[in-house]
C-alpha cells in the first residue's frame, strides 16, 4: 500500500468516525427527548389523578354533615390539614405485599379537601421509577383566586406539584428538571 492509498483509508475512517459520532448524537438526542416526553405525560397523568382524588372529597370537615352559612363555621386557615386520626406517617405510597395490593392511604383516610395540605406521595412507574407528588391547600380570595388569604373563605386553591429527574429542564433556571404544576379551586356552595 502506498502513501496515497493510506491517506485515502485514513480519510475514509475519519469520515466514518464523524458520521458515527453524528449518528450517536442524533440518537441520544432523540432518546432523551422521548424520555422527557414520556416523563411529562406520566407526570401530567399522575398530577391530574391526584387533583381528581382531592376534588372528589368534601369541601371541609365541618361541612360533611351540616351546612356552613358563615366563614366561622369552617376550618380556620391555621388548621388546614388532616384532622386527628387522619394523619399518614411519612411518605404515602402504593405497593404490593405478596399477592395483596396496598393502595394509597389517603384514599381511605382523607375525607375533605384540606386534609391534603402538605401531603407527599410517591408514585411508581415501572419504566421511569418514582414520581414525587406534593400537595398544598390554601384559602384564596373570592375575587382574586390567585391571592392567598389569611382568613377562611368558601374558596380553596389546590396546588399539585409532580417532580421527576427525567422531566425536561426548566428553560429559565439552572434546575436539573422542571416540575409539573397543576392547580384547581374547590368552591363551597352552601345553598345547594
Amino acid at each position: 500500500m502506498n502513501t496515497g492509498q493510506i491517506m485515502l483509508v485514513l480519510g475514509a475512517f475519519t469520515m466514518l468516525s464523524i458520521l458515527a459520532l453524528s449518528f450517536n448524537r442524533t440518537m441520544y438526542g432523540s432518546l432523551l427527548l422521548g424520555i422527557e416526553m414520556e416523563a411529562t405525560l406520566n407526570a401530567l397523568s399522575i398530577g391530574q389523578s391526584m387533583l381528581d382524588e382531592i376534588m372528589s372529597r368534601e369541601y371541609d370537615q365541618k361541612t360533611i354533615s351540616k351546612v356552613a352559612y358563615t366563614y366561622s363555621e369552617i376550618t380556620a386557615p391555621g388548621n388546614l390539614g388532616p384532622e386527628a386520626g387522619e394523619t399518614i406517617a411519612g411518605i404515602d405510597s402504593a405497593y404490593m405485599s405478596g399477592a395483596t395490593f396496598h393502595d394509597f392511604q389517603s384514599k381511605s383516610k382523607f375525607n375533605d379537601v384540606d386534609d391534603y395540605n402538605l401531603y407527599h406521595r410517591k408514585v411508581y412507574d415501572p419504566r421511569l421509577g418514582y414520581f414525587d407528588v406534593f400537595d398544598s391547600v390554601k384559602y384564596v380570595s373570592e375575587f382574586v383566586p390567585d391571592r392567598d388569604t389569611s382568613s377562611a373563605t368558601y374558596y380553596k386553591r389546590i396546588v399539585v406539584v409532580v417532580t421527576h429527574p427525567s422531566l425536561p429542564k426548566a428553560r429559565d433556571t439552572d434546575a436539573t428538571s422542571g416540575p409539573i404544576i397543576l392547580r384547581d379551586i374547590s368552591i363551597y356552595r352552601q345553598y345547594f
